[in-house]
């Protein structure tokens, strides 16, 4: 790996140009989707490719993505893409782990709450808790806790649902959110996710429990899938700076960011394009964060 000139070994990741650039280094990968496999239309081109050379490679992928959808509807979408099963080893979402958690209810927390939630994203994300033993009411007054999926419509206002939290609130009813991230990119639109609902809900004093990157409960189910003893040999491929490569650090990977993804705006650039060195420095130090190394894309 090369270390780019434009700024000090020390305050500067590599900046590489693909990910055969630093394969060698790890064992086992741990995936993001959106933003790294695909924006929410096509795959990003290479993907398949860098996906081929890793499994020939014999490294273990393991896809984790922020989704409030369980594993096997990713599985599907992937294949979809032309992603086939071939290409990895394992799937799980942060909505995965939520329904596991409601279905099975091994701790305290989940043990108290109820049967019947409001669902932030009514039908829009159906199925997720279909065999948890949860029932979805429409009234918050008929609920035990609220869940948020994610907005009714990707494009709408954060203010839509002042008025529907405002509700829970008053009841004192626990919100869970099914997936941390506060935005993702649709084909190149910014669309709301569950996090910034889970958010607003927090600054109107409201209490959240979220599932997914970057916390705990979500990677000790991916280290366990990556059956890999050596975190350090491990790597954590994504393309948010908050949940990626603070999740993957806290747990003691690799990180390897892809900056063509949610904070291309902030870099001035489209997937693919190599960011200005200066500007990726500029970005870790508004978060507080640096990744192992950065690429322009997933590619090999």
């Amino acid at each position: 790996m090369s270390v780019s000139l434009q700024q000090p070994a020390d305050r500067q990741p590599p900046l590489l140009s693909g990910v055969s650039e630093i394969a060698a280094d790890y064992d086992g990968y741990i995936l993001d989707v959106w933003g790294v496999l695909y924006d929410g239309g096509a795959a990003y081109p290479g993907v398949a490719e860098c996906l081929t050379q890793l499994k020939k490679a014999d490294k273990r992928i393991v896809v984790l993505s922020n989704a409030p959808r369980r594993a096997q509807v990713v599985v599907d979408r992937l294949t979809n893409l032309g992603i086939g099963r071939h290409l990895y080893d394992e799937v799980h979402t942060s909505g995965e782990e939520a329904f596991i958690a409601l279905r099975d209810r091994t701790d305290d927390f989940h043990r108290t709450l109820g049967k019947t939630c409001v669902d932030t994203g009514g039908d829009r994300f159906l199925g997720l808790l279909d065999g948890s033993g949860v029932e979805v009411v429409a009234d918050p007054a008929a609920a035990s806790f609220v869940i948020a999926t994610g907005p009714l419509e990707g494009t709408d206002p954060i203010e839509r649902y002042d008025d529907l939290l405002s509700r829970c609130l008053d009841r004192g009813l626990p919100m869970l959110c099914a997936n941390p991230d506060l935005e993702v990119l649709h084909e190149g639109e910014r669309h709301l996710c569950a996090g910034s609902i889970g958010a607003r809900y927090e600054q109107m004093g409201g209490f959240v429990h979220y599932y997914g990157k970057p916390h705990e409960a979500v990677y000790a189910t991916c280290l366990r899938l990556m059956n890999i003893d050596d975190r350090s040999r491990i790597l954590a491929v994504g393309d948010n700076l908050e949940t990626d490569v603070k999740g993957g650090r806290a747990h003691g990977t690799g990180t390897l960011l892809v900056a063509g993804g949610i904070h291309c705006d902030r870099l001035d650039i489209t997937m693919g394009d190599r960011p200005d060195p200066q500007r990726l420095t500029a970005l870790y130090g508004e978060y507080g964060l640096t990744p192992t190394a950065t690429v322009p894309a997933f590619t090999w």
